[in-house]
């Protein structure tokens, strides 16, 4: 008997991604974006580490990009800053009886917009790998969770084209 892998590859995606209230091509796009923008900002000037490890320097791209990020007049931009400033994602927490919940997220006014935005992307994505976002009762507010992924990937894309190094290492 022969097993069709594509098919049995197939059922496995859907069977992972029920709950999830998107596309799972949609959140594979969003994580594997996410993961290529993470790895340019290491490998160019904005990483921090040591022998232990290196993070991504999200605060220090968003402040040299900041002024190029605001002068970008895309109509599909401006319509994804909206909607994550307007409806931003919410950060899971432990409340005071140990519970999962999800807390609002706070707008942090000594900060520039792009940092701003960058986080909420960072939540995004927190959100939707680590977040429950994939549980059958997590989505309480219908096309929330998909908006907030297609926002959060048209910011990520916007920002590999902002500063050159960056770019060149994400489009490798």
């Amino acid at each position: 008997m022969l097993i069709n892998i594509n098919n049995v590859r197939r059922e496995s995606m859907e069977n992972a991604f029920r709950h999830l209230h998107m596309p799972s091509e949609l959140a594979c796009e969003f994580l594997a974006v996410f993961a290529r923008m993470e790895y340019a900002l290491k490998a160019t000037r904005f990483a921090a580490g040591d022998g232990g490890g290196v993070s991504a320097c999200w605060d220090k791209f968003a402040n040299e990009a900041d002024e190029r990020f605001d002068a970008v007049a895309s109509k599909d931009l401006k319509e994804a800053v909206d909607c994550l400033w307007n409806n931003p994602p919410r950060k899971q927490v432990l409340d005071e009886g140990q519970s999962v919940k999800f807390r609002d997220f706070e707008i942090d006014p000594a900060q520039r917009k792009l940092q701003q935005l960058l986080l909420m992307v960072r939540t995004v994505r927190n959100n939707l790998f680590h977040g429950g976002k994939h549980l059958p009762g997590s989505e309480t507010e219908p096309g929330r969770n998909e908006a907030l992924v297609r926002s959060a990937l048209v910011v990520l894309r916007e920002c590999a084209q902002l500063v050159a190094d960056v770019r060149e290492i994400y489009e490798q």
